[in-house]
C-alpha cells in the first residue's frame, strides 16, 4: 500500500528499527513517546511465536466455541450492514480451516478476542517487556485470513502490536495530525479514508501530512504511541496480538481536537450527546469493533468523570 500512497504524491517513510532484541531501546521510546518503533526479532523467544500456528492452535484448542467474523467485505471504510451481520459462531478448528483457505476477497476474523479467554496469557510475555505503570492493561488476539482490514483509526492507549504468524501491512499517522485524518463527524476515533484508495480531492489535508510505513514480519513488535493512527492489512493469513497500556488520552485531548474540526463535529456531537446519551437510544456498529460515538462518550464524561471509558479495552477486564 506504501507504493500507492507514494504514487498519489504522499509522504511515506519507514518506521524506525531498533537493534535485535533491544529492550533497552523500546522502553526509551516508550518513556519518551517520540513515535512508533519496530523491533524485529524481539518475540522469538515467546511460546506465543513457536506455537501460536494453525496447525498447533487447531491441535490444542481446536474444539472450543468461538464467534468470528466471517465473509467480511473486501472494500469500503464501513460495513454495508451492521457487524452483527457478519458474526458466526463455530468451532476455533473449523475457523482455522476457513481461515487458511479463504482468500482476501471475503476475509474472516477472529478479532479483538481476550487472550486468555482461549489461549496461556504466560505465551505472550510482556511483562518481561515493559515493567508494570500502574495503569490498566489489555491483551487481544486477531487471527484471520489474507485481506483482513483494520481501517485508519487512533487508539486512546499505547499499543505494542506484536506479529507472530504470518505478514501484515502498518501505516500510520501522527496524533498531531489529526485534522489529516478527517475523523467522522460523530466519531474522533474512526478515519473517512481508505487509504488503499486515497482520494485527495475530498481529503486534501493528506497532502501534507506524513505517514509511516512498516511491513510486520514473524517475531516483530511494534510501538504505536498512544493516538497515532493507524491502518493495519493482512498478506497472508496471519496470527497477531496486541497489548494496550499506559496512561490514556483524556477529556481534554479530545476536546482540543473537537474544537479545530470545526461546527459539523460539534453539531454531530451534540446530537449523539442527546440520543445515545440521554435517550441511551442504541449505536450502529458499522465501523470494525465500533467505539462508543464522542457524544455518547461526553455524555459519559460528565456523568462518571470518564470520557473513555467506553473506549478503553482495560475498563472491563
Amino acid at each position: 500500500m506504501a507504493s500507492i500512497l507514494r504514487a498519489a504524491g504522499l509522504t511515506v517513510r519507514p518506521v524506525e528499527r531498533a537493534g535485535a532484541a533491544d529492550v533497552g531501546a523500546l522502553r526509551r521510546r516508550v518513556a519518551a513517546r517520540s513515535g512508533p518503533l519496530v523491533c524485529a526479532g524481539l518475540l522469538e523467544a515467546w511460546p506465543a511465536r513457536a506455537g501460536w500456528n494453525p496447525a498447533d492452535l487447531a491441535e490444542r484448542h481446536g474444539e472450543r466455541r468461538v464467534t468470528a467474523l466471517m465473509d467480511l467485505p473486501a472494500t469500503h471504510v464501513l460495513f454495508p450492514q451492521d457487524q452483527r451481520h457478519y458474526e458466526r459462531e463455530l468451532a476455533f478448528g473449523e475457523f482455522l480451516d476457513r481461515m487458511t483457505a479463504t482468500g482476501p476477497t471475503a476475509p474472516c476474523y477472529l478479532a479483538y478476542q481476550r487472550a486468555d479467554e482461549i489461549f496461556d496469557p504466560a505465551d505472550c510475555d510482556f511483562a518481561s517487556l515493559l515493567p508494570p505503570d500502574g495503569h490498566g492493561t489489555d491483551t487481544r488476539v486477531w487471527i484471520g485470513s489474507a485481506g483482513t482490514r483494520s481501517m485508519l483509526h487512533s487508539d486512546l492507549k499505547d499499543n505494542l502490536f506484536c506479529q507472530l504468524w504470518g505478514e501484515k501491512s502498518v501505516i500510520l499517522l501522527s496524533w498531531r495530525d489529526s485534522r489529516a485524518a478527517y475523523p467522522f463527524p460523530g466519531n474522533l476515533v474512526n478515519s473517512r479514508i481508505d487509504l488503499a484508495e486515497p482520494d485527495l480531492t475530498r481529503f486534501p489535508r493528506l497532502r501534507k501530512a506524513v505517514l509511516h510505513q512498516v511491513r510486520m514480519r514473524p517475531g516483530d513488535l511494534l510501538y504505536i504511541p498512544r493516538g497515532w493512527w493507524h491502518d493495519i492489512r493482512a498478506h497472508t493469513p496471519s496470527v497477531s496480538v496486541n497489548h494496550w497500556f499506559g496512561e490514556p488520552l483524556g477529556l481534554p485531548d479530545y476536546l482540543r481536537l473537537l474544537g479545530v474540526l470545526g461546527p459539523a463535529y460539534w453539531r454531530a456531537t451534540t446530537r449523539d450527546f442527546v440520543a445515545h446519551g440521554l435517550l441511551r437510544r442504541e449505536e450502529s456498529t458499522r465501523f470494525f469493533f465500533s467505539p462508543a460515538s464522542t457524544g455518547r462518550r461526553l455524555y459519559d464524561a460528565l456523568r462518571t468523570g470518564d470520557f473513555s471509558h467506553s473506549n478503553d479495552p482495560s475498563a472491563d477486564a
